[in-house]
């Protein structure tokens, strides 16, 4: 079979469209704080619908990747849906942060929230899963999908701490002031602003790269038959857990930053450089990981990502609950958590792709999208999961929720030891448990290494033959 590469055009194209993709995810990761901060919306009632909304999301997730696998249109099965799933998305996140004049707490304003969410993740869905999807469709050689997940996800990275760092001091600016007032305005013109850059990002995907590997099915597939394909590809399953604890944990972390670094640090305005430090370091570890690549096998790659993070969270707790959260420490120690992290994004990405093969070879059918919906799934799965810990953990330890004035402006309260104790526990101490357990499933069940993906390129080779149905253009 001849190795398939890409021209630096399709590559930085495809990569840019990673870029606005992530700017548009990590809007989503923002949006606790919007609805629950500035919008002062119940945080206990915030945490359940996201956790709701979210495991729906995910659940559509591969009943999406088998759609996309029986698409056929002259543009190919990837890009129509990239295209339309843009354009959707960025029209659902428009509104949601348009924000009606509802009374807080009102039905109409819940109603109106849950309604718009379930949208968001639903469109965003409908271009998320073809466009990971596209890699194994993108070259046929291990080598070239590093490349193209390296960089990609170097853009992603970029594209995704944009939004999650800067938002505040966009918000700010655009919105005219520092008041959550003036934030709800500015975070309504940096929507529309994300929107755009989203939809021109996904329009240069469109018309710049093409699938390269094309392999036909006769055989349409039903959704207990796609089902079972997850089932039966053993180490889809493995990568597809991993992935769920790692995310689960780390989202949890994700999502209270914002909170231990307003409440705990004092200081709301560190928010920003704190992300934008994080973002720097997990490009780098983007970048890291080609190196590692040169030295090292993937199964060792995946243990040194998982070290970093877990000296860094170790840190941070003797930080958080013995030095008293020293703050310069907060970010010398977080560096090794956001480096780690960088590197098994491009990990993840790339033994993704390698199940494409093994699961034709051992079941007889070529699907990525189905394979790539695994890593929207758990992705999706594992914010729902968190925002739902997050929500509900927010209510037990008593957090107090911004109040607002008669005169309309909002004050944050100042919280209670207890609750402080407990954003400090919530942020730290469950990403090391999960870092320990995932470590465990991928040295135990993960057998799809260099030399076996190989075995099975040579084999699928040996199996296509003349005439078979692969289509290399």
């Amino acid at each position: 079979m001849k190795k398939v590469a890409l021209s630096n055009k399709e590559k930085f194209s495809y990569a840019f469209g990673g870029l606005g993709k992530d700017m548009m995810f990590a809007m989503s990761t923002i949006m606790l704080f919007y609805f629950n901060d500035l919008l002062l919306i119940n945080a206990a009632f915030l945490g359940i619908m996201m956790m709701v909304v979210r495991i729906w999301d995910a659940v559509n997730d591969p009943i999406m990747g088998s759609i996309v696998d029986r698409t056929r249109t002259k543009y190919g099965k990837f890009r129509p849906w990239i295209l339309a799933g843009a354009i959707s998305n960025a029209i659902v996140l428009v509104v949601l942060f348009l924000n009606p004049d509802f009374q807080t707490g009102s039905l109409m304003q819940l109603v109106y929230v849950t309604t718009f969410y379930t949208l968001w993740g639903m469109t965003y869905t409908l271009m998320d899963i073809p466009f990971w999807s596209m890699i194994p469709a993108l070259s046929n050689d291990q080598k070239e999908r590093e490349s193209i997940t390296v960089l990609t996800r170097l853009f992603t990275s970029i594209g995704y701490f944009i939004v999650a760092g800067g938002y505040l001091t966009f918000a700010q600016i655009l919105g005219g002031g520092k008041n959550p007032e003036n934030q709800i305005v500015g975070l309504m013109y940096f929507a529309i602003i994300v929107a755009v850059i989203f939809v021109v990002s996904e329009l240069i995907v469109f018309f710049n790269v093409k699938e390269q590997i094309v392999v036909e099915e006769r055989e349409k597939r039903t959704l207990k038959q796609m089902f079972q394909l997850l089932r039966e590809n053993d180490q889809l399953l493995v990568v597809m857990i991993v992935v769920l604890i790692i995310n689960f944990t780390l989202y949890i972390t994700s999502g209270m930053a914002i909170y231990y670094i307003t409440y705990n640090i004092g200081n709301p305005d560190l928010f920003f450089l704190f992300i934008a430090a994080g973002g720097a370091l997990q490009v780098t570890g983007s970048v890291f990981y080609a190196l590692l690549a040169k030295y090292f096998r993937r199964k060792k790659i995946f243990n040194i990502a998982i070290l970093i993070q877990f000296v860094g969270f170790v840190l941070l707790f003797i930080n958080a609950f013995i030095i008293e959260s020293n703050v310069a420490l907060l970010f010398v120690f977080s560096a090794l958590v956001f480096l780690g992290q960088g590197i098994f994004m491009v990990l993840q990405t790339v033994l993704l792709s390698d199940t494409v093969e093994y699961g034709e070879l051992k079941i007889g059918k070529r699907s990525e999208a189905t394979a790539f919906s695994v890593q929207t799934f758990v992705v999706k799965l594992a914010m729902g999961l968190s925002s739902g810990v997050i929500g509900v953990g927010l209510a037990v330890i008593n957090f107090m929720k911004p109040v607002e004035n008669p005169d309309g402006t909002i004050t944050r309260l100042m919280q209670s030891d207890s609750t402080l104790l407990g954003m400090s526990l919530m942020m730290f101490i469950l990403p090391l448990f999960g870092l320990l357990y995932s470590r465990y499933i991928f040295n135990k069940k993960h057998i799809l290494n260099e030399e076996k993906y190989q075995e099975v390129v040579e084999k699928l080779q040996a199996k296509r033959g003349v005439g078979s149905e692969s289509i290399e253009s």
